[in-house]
């Protein structure tokens, strides 16, 4: 997705169109994203004050990996976003309370890496298929949303583990 800041430095009013945008290679990226749709972006930018401002709303349809069963489960990954650019190097910031990026008035500037951050910020660190998902046994691999199993998964502390036996004696 391109952006001429020329095009937005000459209108009075603000620029707004919608495009989708395809980041083929993400399903590599991230082992819990199995399949990601176009993502469907909508993007406002306008000058002020010698500043371009460009806000972005998106959305894409994913499969995402559910990280207690490992099914596949459907979700929209929404996120809106906002870069504030200028061509004069003198009003550039990169460590102010907001980034401001430099750009040129003349060459395209892509805006799909904010498009992309937005979507992996957008994604959860630890996606879940329903919030009751039970998960896989660690033993056998049962997934106890389906089916039940008879390993003993009680957790002993290493540390103990020694009074155990001593409780486990005959006498």
């Amino acid at each position: 997705m391109l952006l001429t800041f020329r095009e937005l430095n000459q209108r009075t009013g603000p620029l707004q169109w919608e495009e989708e945008v395809r980041l083929d290679g993400m399903e590599k990226e991230n082992p819990d994203l199995i399949r990601l749709e176009p993502v469907k972006v909508g993007i406002t930018a306008w000058k002020d004050q010698g500043l371009f401002h460009v806000q972005g709303e998106q959305s894409a349809k994913a499969t995402l990996r559910c990280s207690r069963c490992l099914s596949g489960f459907d979700r929209v990954l929404s996120a809106r976003w906002h870069r504030v650019f200028t061509d004069d190097e003198n009003r550039v910031e990169p460590s102010g309370e907001e980034e401001i990026l430099l750009v040129s008035l003349d060459r395209p500037t892509d805006l799909t890496p904010y498009i992309r951050e937005a979507l992996l910020l957008s994604m959860p660190f630890a996606p879940v298929c329903r919030e009751e998902c039970k998960g896989l046994c660690p033993t056998c691999g049962t997934d106890w949303n389906r089916a039940s199993c008879q390993c003993d998964n009680r957790r002993i502390d290493p540390r103990l583990a020694k009074l155990g036996e001593l409780l486990n004696r005959d006498p």
